[in-house]
């Protein structure tokens, strides 16, 4: 009898095996566009391929997550992070497609030198997924922001494209993963990485927030996540 293999456990393998195969292509592709015309380089294709290559890393690192979730193998590793270094890094991630979609990136902290504490690699899959989002579905503008807020940081990120539909609107706790939408494609399983993610980050009786709403200072989609500051006594 053929010996039965979990399916997850295969998932889960084969999905760094595919990263490693992205990152080879990456590599090869960069090293061509370098050596291509210049127009070439600007091009629609160009920028096609650039823009699906980061939703597939994205989408791949969600289902890794996902599977360490579901196997009790995530462990969150938080420590004070500093905000202008993590927003800087998710625009440099997305710079070029920025620059090619005229999209206008504002990043907005109330303090220079603001710190949250929280897994810097886990909650910047997080706000890269929700940015790379926000860049699919807004008109020019994007709207980075922190705040300290209620001993804890708030993160926005707000963008001036139609918003989210009805029924994703409001807090986000426990979030199932849901089936494929037919009208959109969406899986639902970015909302469920990372409400699970937040939800990895409460304090002692103080949880993390996530949640969904429409308007903001640019008057579409709005994603807020409120992480809680440690208790120093």
């Amino acid at each position: 009898m053929v010996k039965q293999i979990d399916f997850s456990t295969l998932m889960a393998s084969s999905v760094h095996d595919m990263k490693n195969i992205i990152a080879a292509i990456s590599q090869a592709y960069e090293s061509l566009l370098a050596q291509m015309p210049k127009e070439l380089q600007h091009s629609s294709q160009a920028r096609l391929i650039e823009q699906e290559a980061l939703r597939l890393d994205a989408m791949l690192m969600q289902l890794l997550g996902i599977y360490k979730l579901e196997h009790n193998q995530l462990r969150l590793q938080p420590e004070y992070c500093r905000l202008d270094e993590l927003f800087e890094d998710l625009h440099n991630r997305h710079r070029e497609l920025l620059q090619y979609r005229t999209i206008d990136l504002q990043i907005k902290l109330d303090d220079p030198d603001l710190e949250g504490f929280f897994d810097a690699s886990l909650m910047g899959t997080v706000l890269d997924n929700a940015l790379g989002n926000a860049v699919n579905y807004c008109r020019s503008s994007i709207l980075l922001q922190a705040e300290s807020v209620d001993n804890g940081v708030l993160l926005t990120i707000n963008d001036d494209g139609p918003g989210y539909p009805a029924h994703h609107l409001g807090a986000v706790r426990n979030q199932a993963a849901s089936s494929i939408d037919r009208d959109s494609g969406s899986t639902g399983l970015g909302l469920y990485f990372a409400a699970n993610i937040v939800a990895m980050h409460d304090q002692e009786e103080r949880p993390a927030r996530l949640e969904l709403s429409n308007g903001g200072p640019l008057s579409g989609a709005c994603m807020t996540i409120w992480l809680a500051l440690p208790s120093l006594f």
